[in-house]
Order: structure tokens, then sequence, then C-alpha cells
């Protein structure tokens, strides 16, 4: 394969990648890329959803759960939206024992994030925000999480907040009812989510950098015509990639029949056969017998 035809290839992986990061970070396409696994991530389901992403659009889940203080202890608690948008991880310990309670009822809520309160200066919310909340049973009152000193390398200490976003956050806040809070967070990009260490309970959103000149805008047109570019160049290097390799197979059969083919040497011409004695016989008493008419 010549030159030309490396650089060719190269060009069209080039397009694929692109193409696949520009789809996957601004929710063209809402699945994982092929390259980074086979599990693939649903649309993302809104509260209120932008003007050009309603149609179609799927009210997110909320999730309740109840866990036995007792077993907490030992084998902390894991509560998760139908949808996978929102999950709250309790580890062992993660909620202060209270005299007369023995259970602890966990809530997770979807909430429209302009309604809770504008976002955190310099950001702009990328999803729905999620309201976390616990309960004592039976009183009723509201959960204690251990003040702790929160850090990514010991997940344990903590609880763990996982939320999806939309497009391409970067951090998480917590709201508190008073203010933001920045909450310790690392994102996994290809599965759309955002990992929160927290020692307080709350209204939990995931962020994205503010852009000049108010909210990012969340067309997809252009989003659009990006992937059906590439895609056709993908298609149409592939078809070229394919035709020039079934010309080269087939010259190359050709070439190797023809190199394998035996010369055909001409069949010897074979001797008139001698006539024997009843033959002569017979052409003689003919040739005595025909009437000289014939002659």
């Amino acid at each position: 394969m010549n030159r030309r035809w490396i650089a060719a290839g190269v060009a069209i992986a080039a397009v694929y990648v692109i193409v696949a990061q520009l789809s996957f970070r601004t929710g063209l396409v809402p699945v994982r890329p092929l390259y980074d696994g086979t599990q693939s991530v649903q649309p993302y389901r809104w509260v209120n959803p932008p003007s050009d992403l309603k149609h179609g659009n799927i009210p997110p889940s909320s999730a309740s759960g109840t866990v036995v203080l007792a077993s907490l202890n030992t084998n902390g608690y894991n509560l998760n939206t139908d949808d996978g948008q929102a999950s709250v991880i309790v580890p062992p310990g993660g909620i202060v024992p209270m005299a007369g309670q023995t259970r602890a009822k966990i809530d997770i809520k979807p909430l429209d994030p302009a309604k809770v309160t504008s976002p955190p200066a310099g950001y702009d919310f990328d999803g729905n925000a999620y309201s976390v909340t616990g309960i004592y049973l039976p009183s009723g009152k509201p959960v204690q999480i251990p003040k702790a000193v929160c850090s990514l390398n010991n997940a344990n200490a903590c609880t763990t907040v996982v939320l999806r976003y939309a497009f391409s956050a970067t951090k998480a806040f917590v709201w508190d009812g008073h203010a933001w809070s920045e909450v310790k967070s690392q994102t996994a990009g290809a599965a759309l989510q955002i990992y929160a260490i927290t020692d307080q309970l709350g209204t939990f959103v995931a962020v994205d950098p503010h852009t000049t000149g108010g909210p990012k805008p969340k067309g997809q047109t252009g989003n659009i015509i990006a992937f059906v570019v590439g895609v056709a160049a993908i298609l149409l290097g592939t078809f070229v990639a394919r035709l020039r390799a079934s010309r080269k197979r087939r010259a190359r059969e050709a070439a190797r029949q023809k190199k394998g083919a035996k010369p055909v040497s001409p069949k010897p011409k074979s001797k008139p056969k001698k006539p024997g004695k009843a033959e002569r016989r017979q052409r003689k008493e003919e040739s005595e017998d025909k009437p000289w008419w014939r002659d």
C-alpha cells in the first residue's frame, strides 16, 4: 500500500475520533464511544429540558429506600434511581446513630435547578438538580452525617453522590438552603458521570464553566452536520479501500493464473489409414459397375 492510501486511512481514523468526541461530549449521540466499552449511556432525562430536546424527553426517576442502622455499621448502603442518573453510596458507619432510632430513610428527588436558585458563580447547570435527604425512623428527624475530611483517595470516609450530567460537567456543588459549596469530585467522561464526595446532604448539581453571553446554547444542528459529514467520510473511505483491495486481489489472481498455466502443444496430425484388401476390392467392383454417364 502506497503512502497516499496510508495517509487517507490515518485521516479517516482522525475524522472518526473527532466526530466521536464531538458527538458524545455534546450529547448528540447519547451512547458511549465504541473504543471505550460496550455499555451504552441512555439519553439524558430532564426535569425541564432545553427547547430543542423536549421532543422525546422522558421524566427522570426518583428513589427511596430504608436501611437498618445496625447493618449500616458493617455493610454500608447504596440507593440508585431506576434511570441510573443519581446514586447515593453511604459507607459503613455513614449515618450517626441516634437513641431510639432503628432505621433511616433516604430519598433522591430530581429538580429543575433553575427553580432551586441561581447557578454557582462562574458556572452553568449541566443537567438536573438532585435533592438527597434522609430521616431517622421512627422519629422522622433529619439524619446526621459524620463530619470527616473527605478525599477522593479515601471514598469510604464520606458519602458519595453520583450524578449523570447532560453535556460536559467539570465540577459538583451542593446547596444547603443558603449557599452553594463546591464538593470534591471526579468525572467519568465516557459514562457522563461525576462522583462527589461529601459529608453533608442537600441538593446536588453538576456544573460546567459559564460561557460569555449566557448559558451555552444547547442546539444540535451544527453537531448533526458534523456527525453526518464524519460518517459520510468514514463510509466513503471504507468503500474506496475495499474497492482498491478487491482490484488488487483480482490482479494478483490473474497474474498467478497466467504464471502457472502450461502451454498446450498442438496434437500431431494423424496419418491417413491405408485401406485393407476388402476395401480395395469393394472400390474396384464399384468402379467397374458404375454406368458410363457418371464418368
